[in-house]
C-alpha cells in the first residue's frame, strides 16, 4: 500500500511551516501568491490528501451535511435527496443520508449520531415534536426542516392548504358530493391538507369525512379500502395523503369490484414518477420535491456561511395534474 503523505512533508517540500500549509489548504489565511504556489505544487507533486478528521480538528468544520428522511422507498424523499445532493456537490459538501423509517425513536438516535459528524442537518418530514426540533437548532449547528413549519427554525415547505383546497374543489367541480380525505400522520403537512380539504367542502355546502390511515404507504392505502364500507355515506371521491396511499387504495378497490373513477374518484399529493403511467393514471397535486431538496440545502449552506442570518421560511407551490383516476 502507498504510504500516506503527511502535512509536514508538504511543508518541507514547499519550504514553509506545517501551520502555514494548514492555513492555506483550509482557506484560513492568505500567504502571498508565491508561497501559495509553492504549497500547491508540493501538494500535487506528493499526492497529499487531507484527512477529514484532521480537517475537523483544525477548522471545526466537517464539510458534511446530515439528511434525515422518513422512507427511502417513497419517491418524494428520493427526489428530495436528489435535489439536496446536487446543491451540496456544487457547494463542496458531502451529504450523509439516513432513513428514519417513520420511527421517532430511531430518528432521535440517528440525529444524535449525525450531529457529531456534520455541520448541520436537514430534517425531511420529521416525526419529532416541534419542541424537540426547536431545541436541536443552533447557530453553530443549524437545522432546516422540509415539510414542517416551526417558529424560529428555518424551513422549506409547500403551501399545503392551498394545494388541498384546490384538489378538493376540483373533485366537487367534477360533480362528486361525498368526498372523503384519507389522513396522514398528525403533523404540520397533514394538518394543513385537512384544513384545506374541510374548507373546500364546507364552501360547497358539503360534509367533510376524514378517514384514518394505518400508515402513509401502499399497505395503508390497501387497508383503507375497508373503511369505505363503514363510511356514511359511501364516498364517491377520496383525497389521499400521498401517491403511495392512492396507488394502494386503487388496487384494493379494483379487487373489491369498485370502479375507479366511475364509482370512486381518487386523487392524491405527490410526484410519483409512475403516476401518469398507471391504469387509470393518477390525478395529483404535484409536489416539487427535488426543488424542495435543493432549496433546503442551499438555505443550510447559507446559514453555515453566515450564522447571523435570521431563520428563513421558504414556500413553494404544488400544481394540479388532472388524470384518469378522477375523470368520469
Amino acid at each position: 500500500m502507498r504510504k500516506r503523505v503527511r502535512i509536514f512533508e508538504v511543508a518541507q517540500e514547499a519550504g514553509v511551516s506545517p501551520s502555514t500549509v494548514s492555513k492555506v489548504l483550509n482557506g484560513i489565511q492568505r500567504m502571498g501568491s508565491q508561497t501559495e504556489i509553492r504549497i500547491w505544487k508540493a501538494v500535487s507533486k506528493l499526492g497529499y490528501q487531507a484527512s477529514p478528521h484532521a480537517q475537523v480538528l483544525s477548522t471545526g468544520r466537517s464539510w458534511a451535511l446530515g439528511m434525515v428522511i422518513l422512507d427511502i422507498l417513497n419517491p418524494h424523499f428520493t427526489a428530495l435527496v436528489k435535489g439536496a445532493g446536487r446543491i451540496a456537490s456544487e457547494k463542496n459538501y458531502t451529504v450523509l443520508l439516513v432513513d428514519a423509517e417513520e420511527n421517532p425513536q430511531r430518528e432521535q438516535q440517528l440525529i444524535s449520531s449525525l450531529r457529531a459528524r456534520t455541520d448541520g442537518l436537514i430534517l425531511a418530514g420529521s416525526r419529532l415534536s416541534d419542541a424537540e426540533i426547536a431545541a436541536l437548532h443552533a447557530p453553530e449547528q443549524p437545522i432546516v426542516t422540509i415539510g414542517r413549519r416551526i417558529a424560529g427554525v428555518p424551513s422549506v415547505t409547500v403551501d399545503e392548504y392551498a394545494a388541498s383546497l384546490q384538489i378538493a374543489s376540483y373533485l366537487v367541480a367534477q360533480g362528486r358530493r361525498n368526498v372523503a380525505y384519507l389522513a396522514g400522520p398528525a403533523f404540520w403537512v397533514n394538518q394543513e391538507r385537512e384544513r384545506g380539504y374541510r374548507d373546500a367542502l364546507e364552501q360547497a355546502g358539503l360534509t367533510p369525512q376524514v378517514l384514518p390511515l394505518t400508515s402513509p404507504d401502499l399497505l395503508g392505502g390497501e387497508q383503507a379500502s375497508a373503511l369505505f364500507w363503514t363510511a356514511q355515506p359511501f364516498p364517491d371521491a377520496v383525497v389521499c395523503y400521498n401517491d403511495l396511499v392512492a396507488i394502494g387504495l386503487i388496487a384494493a378497490l379494483k379487487t373489491l369490484g369498485v370502479k375507479v373513477p366511475e364509482e370512486v374518484a381518487v386523487a392524491a399529493f405527490g410526484n410519483h414518477p409512475l403516476a401518469a403511467h398507471l391504469s387509470p393514471s393518477l390525478t395529483h397535486m404535484e409536489i416539487p420535491s427535488r426543488k424542495l431538496g435543493e432549496l433546503a440545502t442551499g438555505l443550510l449552506v447559507k446559514l453555515l456561511e453566515r450564522p447571523q442570518v435570521e431563520p428563513h421560511q421558504i414556500q413553494q407551490y404544488a400544481v394540479l395534474r388532472p388524470r384518469g383516476s378522477t375523470q368520469r
